[in-house]
């Protein structure tokens, strides 16, 4: 199935895939091949328009955030200061509408690894888990990660995250859905989060942004550390997620995805 969108100043799909919020995609000469639960869509630069050619127009019109007017959250968040900077930088940056549960162990295996790594473990956890959908594998469900066992996720490169995933599989398996995770508000949903093996308040805000499209959250790592540092001396990871929040309010989570990318490419 192929659709066309045309291109505007406040989508690219180079920026919305390489902004560190996805993992499962490859890029060839301009065209991009992504992998989202059991669905697959290639992306073709066409200059004035973007080609899309998928197996479900509806998910990936979702998936890609669509719907939302970016321009007004940018003209809302307009500081002519930095994070204009970061805005006009990273204008084409979408945050991905993502399954809650393929974020949740994605985050998990990005822990402390680099993008090429945790590619490759990703892969090779849906190659080896995941229902084979005829050229490619869907990332795996709950019950088939719960049973995997943490020697198969040390099998696949996964390092000491393994007890992470196996732990985490096995608490999921005993949610009996995500939605009731979803209906919970931020805080008390980042306590869930927090509660399972290796989820620190960094993955979880994380996890709330990408996975469960919570806005009023800021994850900190080392380039926004970096990028207030001057304003925020010597301010622990965790209450300067708090003080962001405050800073930038509803569209939090949108202002440190321009920050982050800003800071990480430009090197600011």
């Amino acid at each position: 199935m192929k659709f066309e969108i045309p291109k505007t100043p406040y989508f690219d799909i180079g920026q919305t895939l390489n902004c560190g919020q996805v993992f499962r995609f490859v890029e060839n000469d301009g065209k991009y091949t992504l992998f989202a639960l059991g669905h697959r869509a290639e992306i073709e630069d066409k200059k004035d328009r973007y080609s899309i050619d998928c197996d479900d127009r509806e998910f990936f019109e979702k998936y890609f955030d669509f719907d939302t007017n970016y321009e007004l959250i940018q003209s809302e968040l307009d500081d002519k200061g930095l994070l204009s900077s970061a805005m006009q930088f990273g204008r084409g940056i979408h945050i991905l509408r993502q399954d809650a549960v393929e974020t949740v162990f994605s985050f998990l295996i990005s822990q402390n690894n680099h993008i090429p790594r945790i590619k490759g473990i990703i892969e090779r956890l849906c190659e080896g888990l995941g229902k084979d959908m005829g050229g490619y594998h869907a990332f795996p469900t709950v019950e088939a990660l719960a049973g995997a066992g943490e020697e198969y996720f040390a099998s696949i490169g996964a390092g000491y995250r393994a007890a992470y995933l196996d732990r985490t599989a096995r608490a999921l398996a005993d949610v009996k859905s995500v939605d009731v995770l979803r209906s919970l508000d931020t805080p008390s949903l980042r306590t869930e989060l927090m509660s399972l093996h290796g989820v620190g308040r960094k993955v979880a805000d994380c996890i709330l942004l990408f996975g469960f499209n919570r806005f009023d959250v800021f994850p900190v790592d080392t380039w926004i550390k970096k990028v207030f540092e001057e304003e925020y001396p010597k301010v622990a990871a965790d209450k300067l997620s708090v003080l962001l929040v405050e800073k930038y309010g509803k569209y939090a989570g949108f202002a440190q995805q321009w920050l982050f990318y800003y800071k990480r490419e430009k090197k600011v």
